[in-house]
């Protein structure tokens, strides 16, 4: 009998290729496995990324739920001005570090398993947004085996926020949304009813998203309006209603139902939603088939005009937002200059910087699909809807900076038409997209992004924005976010007043010590007394502290000699920062590796003013 002799490398081949096949079938899994090494990875190295103080806060509450375990009480201990101090974030968003902690506690340690949920639930929230993110990108034509790396690839930035110990709201946030537009793509009843749930549920986590799920009411009327299915629209807005009712039971405390919070969800988010799931289930079956478009439109917004209205009349502390009963002074030299919370026409160190390329490269993904609807008709409802929301995105964006970091998840998916059209028709990669785009020029998708880039970059070149003013409290905290040493025993009583971000900071880490401001807008009365402390124009910074009750005085190490031009703008700031305290503060031993200057108050009428401990041991 004749032996078969397999042909070298032929099993290998065989192996390889069905290996890449299968790849191809499963890209979202793919993607995970490559991004997830990638953001631990990043973390290992000590990296940012899109850190910021609010994963301290967020650490702190997280230990506060698992503490009581009462998920109406929201009070955050430490936090004196005010006290109790109330978090506005919902428990929802702590629900799946908490339940992963319980979850491996008969493992671990408390605080060693809420370490591993910190690193491993932004990690699992990432694998249903990549799911998400292929089925948009799917909806849109692109289904070709490369089509989600490439996206993903150009989205990097929006995936930040799915790192290890990124444990703010925005990964939630952005699944939510993720969902919601892929809901909106079909035009089944199931997927309407499935989306005016999810959608009651995103605005209790947070209404950051509003202008977008606003857009995604639109669609859903206009399309009704348009002589769409009627039942779809009415089935929306009966589910939007009854995850209104059902998130107003499950997230505010039965004391606080008839007690209106503009910052977190409350009466009026709820109110608010109710009567537009209402509108949208009632006038399809009040306006036949025989009502036009213009009326059914004229209608749905009359009775959206007259319901805001209403709300804005009973709740009147809710009309400016809810920053408008916050101090001036906190305002203008807090939110007014924060870099997050202005547009980015006044951000030069962005426009006028060696980053601003990447971000034309994200107004170019994100406007290219408005293009692409222009240039070939409105007859793709899918990139059509995509397309309105991506510009969205970057009309946000420009307006309001902490939006930026949102415009990736739209450009990313933007890229590919624009690549479709700039690859040669027989390229693999751009049949590895799969779909190609002709009867366009490259030029018109690129165009707006590149316009847009230049516009900003002109004005900022001919019209300079007025730099944002740093008050003293600010140069103070240069260090809020490091990844320093500062484990200090402090002594029982203790109270930090330390600007905000260090103050997160030091709360996370010793959850004993009471600070005096952090750097959510609840805690404007602490942040005004920190601010005033460092500021200049304060005749005696003493009374600061003694109107906080505070201990000690803690700010960031300079590291370098002292500045002549930081001593004349920031004259206590710089001080403190360089070892040279005033008469009535008294200095601590410097530990260099925490990077920290600490300062104790003799005169505090708290008591508690010893220095505190090295818990390393040195």
């Amino acid at each position: 009998m004749p032996l078969s002799v397999p042909v070298d490398g032929q099993d290998s081949v065989k192996a390889s290729t069905s290996m890449v096949v299968r790849a191809a079938s499963f890209p979202a899994f793919v993607c995970f496995l490559c991004l997830a090494p990638v953001l631990s990875g990043f973390w290992l190295a000590g990296l940012q990324l899109n850190y910021d103080a609010d994963d301290f806060l967020k650490l702190h509450e997280i230990r506060t739920l698992l503490a009581n375990g009462d998920i109406f009480d929201r009070t955050l201990p430490g936090i004196v001005q005010p006290e109790p101090y109330v978090t506005h974030w919902p428990w929802i968003v702590d629900l799946p570090y908490a339940a992963m902690t319980l979850l491996l506690s008969p493992l671990l340690a408390r605080e060693s398993a809420l370490g591993v949920a910190c690193f491993l639930v932004p990690l699992l929230l990432l694998a249903p947004a990549l799911g998400l993110y292929r089925r948009i990108i799917d909806a849109l034509g692109f289904t070709g085996p490369l089509a989600l790396p490439v996206a993903c690839l150009f989205a990097m930035r929006a995936f930040f926020e799915f790192a290890p110990w990124r444990i703010d709201y925005h990964s939630l946030q952005i699944v939510l949304l993720l969902a919601s537009m892929t809901l909106v793509l079909s035009t089944g009843r199931g997927a309407a009813f499935a989306n005016g749930l999810l959608t009651a549920l995103a605005q209790a986590v947070s209404v950051e998203f509003a202008p977008f799920y606003l857009v995604i009411f639109a669609i859903y009327v206009f399309e009704w309006a348009s002589g769409g299915d009627r039942r779809r629209l009415a089935t929306f807005g009966g589910a939007l209603m009854l995850g209104a009712l059902a998130m107003f039971v499950a997230v505010v405390p039965p004391s606080r139902y008839a007690r209106p919070v503009c910052d977190s969800y409350s009466l009026p988010h709820m109110l608010g939603l109710a009567v537009a799931g209402l509108a949208f289930a009632a006038m399809p079956l009040l306006l036949g088939k025989g009502t036009g478009r213009s009326v059914r439109l004229l209608a749905i917004l009359a009775a959206g005009v007259f319901a805001g209205a209403a709300l804005i009349h009973v709740f009147p502390q809710c009309r400016g937002g809810p920053y408008a009963l916050i101090d001036p002074y906190v305002r203008q030299n807090t939110i007014n200059i924060f870099p997050q919370e202005v547009s980015l026409w006044r951000r030069p160190d962005v426009v006028l910087s060696p980053g601003m390329p990447g971000v034309a490269l994200l107004f170019i993904g994100a406007l290219a699909p408005a293009m692409l609807c222009l240039f070939r008709g409105t007859r793709d409802r899918a990139m059509l809807i995509f397309a309105t929301l991506s510009v969205l995105s970057v009309v946000l964006g420009v307006c309001y900076f902490r939006y930026m970091r949102y415009i990736a998840l739209f450009s990313g998916i933007g890229m590919l038409p624009v690549l479709a059209v700039l690859l040669p028709e027989a390229s693999r990669l751009g049949t590895a997209l799969g779909r190609r785009i002709t009867a366009i020029p490259a030029i018109a998708l690129i165009a707006p992004g590149t316009f847009l880039s230049i516009v900003l970059v002109l004005v900022e070149t001919i019209i300079p924005a007025r730099a944002l003013s740093m008050p003293g409290a600010e140069l103070a905290d240069i260090c809020g976010l490091d990844n320093t040493h500062d484990a200090y025993q402090w002594p029982a009583g203790t109270v930090l007043l330390a600007p905000p971000v260090l103050s997160s900071r030091l709360l996370a880490r010793t959850p004993d010590i009471r600070v005096v401001a952090i750097t959510n807008h609840p805690a404007a009365l602490g942040q005004g007394r920190v601010y005033r402390f460092f500021d200049p124009a304060t005749t005696d910074p003493r009374v600061m502290l003694d109107q906080s009750r505070a201990t000690h005085v803690v700010v960031c190490d300079w590291r370098e000699a002292p500045s002549p031009i930081a001593d004349k703008a920031y004259p206590l700031a710089s001080s403190l920062m360089t070892g040279r305290a005033p008469s009535w503060l008294s200095a601590c031993p410097f530990d260099a590796a925490s990077g920290l200057r600490v300062y104790s108050y003799p005169a505090s009428a708290a008591g508690a003013t010893a220095c505190p401990g090295d818990l390393s041991g040195r």
